[in-house]
C-alpha cells in the first residue's frame, strides 16, 4: 500500500522516519528548506569501504535505511527549492523515492559516481523526473561500471527534457565489446546542449562517426568539448576537425593525454585557429608529446589568432626552445611587428623554466583588459626609439595619427617617467618627420600666409580711405614670406 506523505507530513517526527541521525540531520534541512544544503550525496555504507579518496561529504551523506525513510527522503526533496544537485553512490529501487522526487524544481544536476549503474534504477528517474523537470540541466556518469545499462542509458538521455545543456560520462566501465555510440547519438536530441565530456572513454571509429554527426548538426550550441585520454589518433582528428563548422561555437577543446596524434594531425588542429570566426578560448594539448615543431605550428596558427587565452600546451618536458612563444607574444624586431603580435593569449599551464619575458607577457595580456593599452605597453617597454622611414611614403597625412597615438599612450602611463619616456619618444619621432620632409610643413604654412596678406591687401586698396603705410607693411611681410620659398 501506498504512503500518502503529504497527509502525514504534518504529524510524524523525522525521528520515526530514520534511527540513524545523519539522515535526520539532512531530512531537517530538507524540510526547512535550508540554504546550506545543495548537494545531496546519496550512499550506502559499503562505500566508505570501498573509496580510496579518503574525500567524504559527512555533512550530506544520506545512507538509507531499510524501512520507509527512501520515500520520506523523496518527499522532502520533492517540496524543497534549495537543492540544486544529487550525487548518486548507490543504486536506489524505490518507487515512492523518485514519484515524490519529481515534485521538485529546483534540482539542476545529477550524477552517478563509482557505482554499478541499475537499468530499473534508470527507468524510474526517466519516467518520473527527467522527462519533466525544466530546471534539469545536467547528468554526470563518473567511474561507473555501466555494462548493460547503456541501451537503457541511452534512451534516458534521450527522454530528458529539451532543457539539458551538459553531459558529462567520464572514465566508466562498458564492458569488453560495449560501445557508447548509441549514447552520442542520443544526444542530437538536444539543440540546447552546451558541453559534453567524454574524458577515458576510448572512443573509436564508430563513436567518431557519430560525434561528427552531433557536431555537424545545424542546431547545435556546443562550447564545451573535452576528450582527452581517449587514444585518438590523426584519423579521429580528422573527423572531428572537418565536422565542425566554421563560425561554431566551440570555446573549451580538449584534447589532452591523446598521444597517438602525430604532427599531421596536430597540424589538422591547429587549423581550427586559423579560422576567421574562431571561438576557442581555451585548447588543452598537454601530455602528447608535441614538441618543437608541433609548438611552431601552433605559433604560427596563432599569429593571426584573436579569441583564444588559454593554451596548456605539454608542460615543457618536451619543449626545449620558447622563442617561439616569445616571438608570438611580442615581436620586437619593429613596432609594427609588435604592434601586430598576439595581445589575447594568457595562460600556457604550468609549464617548467618558462622563460621571464614570456611570463610578463602573458600576465600583460591577462591583467589589461584593454588591448590598445597592452600594444602601447609591449612597444614602449621594447623600443625606445622609433624609425619613422617606412612611414616617409605617407609624408604628412601621418602626422596626425602618430599625435593621437602617443596623446592615447600618455593617458595610459601611470608613473611620472613612464609619462616622460613618452613624451621623449613622440619629440624625436616629430622630429624625424621635419627633418626629412622640412618644405612639406613649411611651404603650406608660407603660401597660406601670403594668400591672406594678399586679401587684406585687396581688401584695403578697395577701400576710400588712405592706408599708405599699412599697405607698405603688408609688402613687406609678403617679400619677407616669399624669401623663404
Amino acid at each position: 500500500m501506498s504512503v500518502k506523505y503529504a497527509t502525514l507530513a504534518s504529524t510524524i517526527e523525522i525521528e520515526d522516519i530514520t534511527t540513524k541521525g545523519q539522515n535526520q540531520y539532512i531530512l531537517h534541512k530538507l524540510k526547512n528548506n535550508d540554504d546550506s544544503i545543495h548537494t545531496l550525496y546519496v550512499k550506502d555504507s559499503s562505500f566508505y569501504e570501498r573509496d580510496e579518496s579518503g574525500i567524504y561529504h559527512e555533512d550530506f551523506d544520506y545512507i538509507p535505511d531499510d524501512g520507509e525513510d527512501l520515500g520520506w527522503l523523496g518527499y522532502y526533496i520533492g517540496q524543497n527549492t534549495k537543492l540544486q544537485e544529487i550525487q548518486f553512490y548507490t543504486a536506489i529501487d524505490n518507487e515512492s523515492f523518485y514519484k515524490e522526487m519529481s515534485r521538485n524544481k529546483s534540482i539542476q544536476e545529477i550524477q552517478f559516481c563509482q557505482m554499478s549503474l541499475d537499468e530499473r534504477m534508470l527507468q524510474l528517474l526517466s519516467h518520473y523526473f527527467l522527462k519533466d523537470n525544466c530546471s534539469f540541466v545536467k547528468i554526470g556518469v563518473y567511474e561507473c561500471n555501466i555494462e548493460g545499462c547503456i541501451p537503457q542509458l541511452s534512451l534516458s538521455i534521450e527522454g530528458c527534457n529539451k532543457s539539458l545543456k551538459c553531459y558529462s560520462f567520464a572514465d566508466n566501465a562498458i564492458g569488453e565489446n560495449g560501445s557508447i555510440v548509441d549514447i552520442i547519438t542520443s544526444l542530437n536530441m538536444h539543440p540546447q546542449l552546451e558541453e559534453l565530456d567524454l574524458i577515458g572513454m576510448s572512443i573509436g571509429r564508430n563513436e567518431y562517426t557519430a560525434l561528427s554527426s552531433l557536431l555537424r548538426s545545424s542546431t547545435t550550441q556546443l562550447q564545451t568539448l573535452a576528450l582527452g585520454s581517449n587514444n585518438i589518433d590523426d584519423e579521429g582528428v580528422e573527423y572531428l576537425v572537418n565536422a565542425l563548422p566554421n563560425g561554431n561555437k566551440l570555446e573549451l577543446l580538449d584534447l589532452s593525454r591523446n598521444e597517438a596524434i602525430t604532427i599531421e594531425g596536430w597540424k589538422k588542429v591547429s587549423t581550427l585557429l586559423e579560422r576567421p570566426r574562431c571561438a576557442l578560448k581555451k585548447l588543452y594539448t598537454s601530455s602528447n608529446n608535441i614538441g618543437n615543431e608541433g609548438a611552431l605550428i601552433f605559433a604560427e596558427a596563432l599569429t593571426k589568432n584573436s579569441t583564444l587565452q588559454t593554451f596548456i600546451i605539454d608542460h615543457g618536458y618536451n619543449i626545449t626552445d620558447w622563442g617561439f612563444l616569445s616571438k608570438l607574444l611580442c615581436d620586437i624586431s619593429s613596432p609594427n611587428n609588435t604592434y601586430l603580435s598576439n595581445h589575447t593569449l594568457q595562460d600556457v599551464g604550468k609549464v617548467i623554466r618558462l622563460p621571464d619575458d614570456i611570463q610578463s607577457y602573458l600576465r600583460l595580456n591577462k591583467t589589461i583588459a584593454n588591448k590598445d593599452k597592452v600594444t602601447m605597453a609591449k612597444i614602449l617597454r621594447n623600443h625606445s626609439h622609433f624609425d619613422m622611414e617606412p612611414f616617409f611614403e605617407w609624408e604628412f597625412k601621418v602626422v596626425p595619427i602618430m599625435i593621437n597615438w602617443f596623446t592615447k599612450a600618455t593617458t595610459y602611463t601611470n608613473d611620472a617617467f613612464s609619462e616622460r619616456l613618452v613624451k621623449r619618444i613622440k619629440l624625436d619621432s616629430m622630429y624625424a618627420f621635419i627633418r626629412e620632409f622640412p618644405m612639406l610643413y613649411i611651404e603650406p604654412m608660407t603660401r597660406q600666409e601670403m594668400a591672406e596678406y594678399s586679401a587684406m591687401e585687396m581688401l584695403l586698396r578697395g577701400s576710400h580711405m588712405q592706408h599708405t603705410s599699412i599697405l607698405e607693411e603688408i609688402q613687406r611681410c609678403k617679400t619677407n614670406a616669399s624669401q623663404r620659398l
